[in-house]
């Protein structure tokens, strides 16, 4: 897909990132938002999987990298843990990370070229040289390592690099023991003893502040040092320390003289997936340090899965209803200060962010990505082109890696006619998987497979325990038929039987929320494509569909031992929640003799929530006989009373499924049964008022029953011409099911 799709109003000249940066891509200056010298936010990019949060920062670092320093850190890679790992003692994850941030912003080659960062070169040298385990040879290697994140020709990596090497001869003919604290005084009074007044100055500023070292820039490096060796939260303090240490270094090289008249805008650092545990620890310290008044011009670009941000944002128990959060596409920038009354060390994270939403693409922008994708292949006649276009709107939600998968599949893929062309076809419609890591073609694949591949496999939550890993997919997949989390418990002690760890539903409905997958009240898989995705794969897990009419079947049995009558937060009464899984597994005919017995004895309001809640299930794998059953053309069994119910069951569930075109005669063959019941009503009513007066409870129960009935049948039917569900429901209130 092209990097900026989607992006528009983030990326043109007056857009938020040309405003923050102060410059165009262009290269042309910018009015600053926020202004010179201002409290500025970390910017957290939030969007679930698939919503181009990453793609974004590529925009930035493409576009916006060549005209202001800009460095790039995917947080989720493991090539820093991996260097830390090789030297525990004088490496972490943390330092690992800096040292790449400032390599690269050692090797920017744009206006006022690279930026030196001494502070930082000074405080992770002095994290090396305080390895007390470590011998002399090692101690000089690993100090010698960070030479490259000065850039050549500086002064101060002559300075540093001298004050290391007049030491390693000393250094070198000490080996028998560990040599920690004489090497860490050796260097550090070597290159206090080279630099200049404002060096020294420099460095005082920045390390005279750390926590004990009373004004004494040596006194504070040594004691960074101890604290990265202890460990712990000790350690944390001083990676966050080090972290500042390089936004000061950034801060300098816009002043002075030189600063001042070749530097232009803001520098921009941007950490992808930054709410896992390496963005964490840095994006926390930044906060810490802006909320404390240590304000810098960085400008932080971060992305996180949760809507919130992230739980490390928020303290247990206090609200962020006021946290600044803003959408693309308002037509305004956002508005953004630190609010009010924020006590230092007690303060929540959440005040000095800018919650940026990612955007979704409009049906417009849908339709012109597909078009786009087309490229060279026959454009499909208007009526299959249109149930493309719905088809992928419905499924993917507008979330751009779903746009343009589907988008890649229905390109490839002829489709003769509308009716062919269901949900479950495109998601089987076959796309190119990329290359694998000989650089091979992949062979085509379904796209729904792809899509489970990059949405879910490569994005399981941080916090999944390893010995869940393997299985996980397997346990959203059986979710992908429950609702609320008894149901996604009962499913889950089956599926779990054999095992001796387990994740209960609770725990997976925080772990979706944690990867940035939406809530639904209705369904425990909140998110329409999501759950799409897992039933095909369900329903393909075994032979014939037996792994999806096997969960069906526990479901059934599970609210048949609750008891037909015991209430239900979803579908009214344990019977309906029990219909709903008969209805998607085995067929109408029992559901409409139950809907149909209910029909005589039950208040209708109830009995119609009833029945919206049932059909509300999904039909797969089977010939589908909805249309000739609400029709009547399909003989059913019974009287007159139960063939409406099945003709205004099967239009309901056309209606609410929703996998396939749905024809102009829905609405009326809605509003048929619905008039017809309405009917039936009126006369049980005027047969009581015969027989028992006219206040008899039997007459008022049928009067207020017709009368809603046809109530029903006006907006059932106009809902249906609109082309939207039923049962309003989050999973579709936001895109329709046209």
């Amino acid at each position: 897909m092209p990097d900026e799709l989607g992006f528009d109003e983030l990326l043109d000249d007056g857009g938020l990132i040309a405003r923050l940066l102060g410059r165009t891509a262009a290269g042309r200056k910018r009015e600053l938002l926020y202004g010179h010298g201002a409290d500025l936010p970390v910017v957290l990019l939030v969007g679930g999987p698939g919503m181009g949060k990453g793609r974004l920062l590529r925009c930035i670092r493409s576009r916006f990298g060549p005209r202001v320093p800009t460095a790039f850190l995917d947080c989720a890679q493991t090539d820093a843990r991996e260097l830390a790992e090789e030297q525990p003692g004088s490496r972490s994850e943390v330092t690992e990370a800096l040292r790449k941030i400032a390599l690269q912003y050692g090797d920017w080659g744009g206006d006022g070229g690279g930026i030196a960062v001494p502070r930082l070169y000074a405080g992770l040298a002095a994290v090396a040289a305080s390895d007390r385990l470590a011998r002399a040879a090692p101690l000089v290697d690993e100090v010698g390592r960070l030479d490259g994140i000065l850039p050549p020709g500086s002064f101060w990596r002559g300075v540093l690099k001298g004050t290391a090497k007049n030491y390693a001869g000393y250094l070198a003919g000490l080996v028998t023991s560990p040599l920690a604290g004489p090497f860490l005084n050796a260097l550090l009074d070597g290159l206090f003893a080279r630099v200049s007044t404002e060096g020294r100055a420099a460095l005082a500023a920045c390390y005279g502040e750390y926590p004990g070292a009373g004004g004494h820039p040596q006194a504070g490096l040594r004691a960074l040092g101890e604290d990265f060796q202890q460990g712990g939260e000790a350690r944390r303090i001083a990676e966050g320390f080090l972290f500042r240490a390089l936004r000061q270094d950034i801060d300098a090289a816009y002043h002075g003289v030189r600063g001042r008249m070749s530097r232009v805008g803001r520098p921009a650092l941007l950490l992808d997936h930054a709410d896992g545990s390496l963005g964490r620890r840095l994006v926390k310290p930044a906060l810490e340090d802006r909320e404390r008044g240590h304000h810098d011009r960085l400008v932080i670009f971060a992305t996180a899965r949760r809507e919130d941000g992230g739980r490390f944002l928020h303290r247990a128990g206090t609200s962020h209803d006021s946290m600044a959060t803003w959408q693309p596409f308002t037509g305004t920038l956002p508005e953004w200060s630190r609010p009010p009354g924020g006590v230092p060390d007690h303060a929540p994270l959440w005040r000095g962010v800018l919650l940026v939403r990612m955007p979704v693409l409009t049906r417009d922008r849908q339709k012109d990505e597909i078009g786009r994708l087309r490229g060279g292949h026959g454009q499909p006649d208007n009526a299959v082109r249109l149930r493309i276009h719905s088809g992928v709107h419905r499924l993917s939600g507008g979330r751009p890696r779903f746009v343009t998968r589907l988008g890649e599949a229905t390109a490839a893929t002829a489709f003769p006619t509308p009716e062919q062309c269901t949900d479950w076809a495109i998601l089987d419609a076959r796309v190119r998987a990329g290359e694998d890591e000989q650089g091979r073609p992949v062979a085509d694949r379904a796209v729904a497979d792809v899509l489970v591949d990059e949405l879910i496999d490569k994005e399981r939550p941080e916090e999944l325990p390893p010995e869940h890993r393997s299985h996980w997919l397997d346990l959203l997949t059986h979710l992908s038929v429950a609702h609320d989390v008894e149901c996604a418990q009962t499913l889950m002690r089956a599926v779990q039987e054999d095992r001796t760890e387990r994740l209960n539903a609770y725990r997976i409905a925080e772990l979706l929320e944690d990867t940035g997958w939406p809530g639904c009240p209705r369904h425990f898989i909140g998110d329409l494509g999501l759950r799409r995705l897992l039933t095909r794969r369900l329903y393909r897990m075994r032979d014939r569909g037996a792994a999806w009419h096997a969960d069906h079947a526990l479901l059934q049995g599970h609210y048949r031992d609750v008891g037909d009558r015991h209430p239900d937060p979803l579908f009214v009464t344990a019977a309906a929640h029990r219909m709903h899984h008969l209805l998607a597994s085995d067929g109408a005919d029992l559901v409409t003799r139950y809907l149909a017995d209910a029909f005589r004895t039950r208040p209708v309001d109830e009995w119609c929530e009833e029945l919206l809640a049932i059909a509300d299930a999904a039909l797969i794998g089977v010939a589908d006989d909805r249309y000739a059953r609400a029709l009547g053309e399909t003989q059913v069994r019974g009287d007159t009373l139960r063939r409406q119910v099945d003709r205004l069951l099967h239009a309901v569930w056309l209606t609410e499924d929703r996998t396939q075109p749905l024809e102009e005669i829905v609405p009326g063959v809605l509003r048929g049964p619905l008039r017809e019941l309405s009917e039936e009503l009126a006369r049980l009513a005027d047969d009581a008022v015969r027989y028992q007066g006219p206040e008899g409870a039997d007459v008022a129960r049928a009067a207020d029953g017709a009368a809603l009935l046809i109530r029903m049948a006006r907006d059932w039917g106009d809902r249906a011409e609109d082309k939207q569900p039923l049962k309003r429901c989050v999973c579709t209130e936001h895109i329709g099911f046209g």
